[in-house]
């Protein structure tokens, strides 16, 4: 719900139980996408002397960053948190899927913006925390074993 509250989304989502909070979050995880934020706190309107504008993006920049870091960080508390039942496997596989397609590939790391490095760091450490917790709760179908048919 907090994660919810923060993007404005507590209205669109219906009651938080435990079995759907997944799936839910893999709804979350595309408004979590540092474009998005950026579009949804840059709506202050920047200040109109040009000297001043590139202090009011990078600064941007750092809430977004910020922003996204914190949001990132509740959402492997809610993963983690869980106790994953082979019948979340596939959740938990588009959970993955949405972490790096809209996550850790709009993250553009630079020299001058280690922050950014931070956040792209704890994206990757997320994702293979959660691809382990995935190895750990794979659905029993899904093993391959050669002795099965002997």
């Amino acid at each position: 719900m907090v994660i919810a509250r923060m993007l404005g989304q507590q209205e669109a989502l219906p009651l938080w139980g435990e079995k759907t909070q997944l799936a839910l979050l893999s709804q979350l995880l595309s408004l979590m996408r540092p474009s998005s934020l950026r579009q949804c706190l840059g709506a202050e309107t920047f200040p109109s002397c040009p000297e001043q504008q590139p202090k009011a993006k990078t600064e941007l920049d750092h809430k977004v960053c910020y922003l996204c870091h914190s949001l990132l960080t509740l959402a492997g508390v809610v993963v983690s948190s869980q106790d994953i039942t082979p019948d979340q496997w596939g959740e938990l596989q588009l959970l993955c899927m949405q972490l790096d397609r809209h996550i850790s590939t709009h993250i553009r790391e630079s020299p001058q913006a280690m922050y950014r490095t931070k956040l792209k760091d704890l994206a990757t450490q997320t994702y293979i925390r959660w691809q382990d917790l995935l190895t750990h709760c794979q659905p029993q179908g899904q093993y391959f074993s050669p002795w099965k048919d002997i």
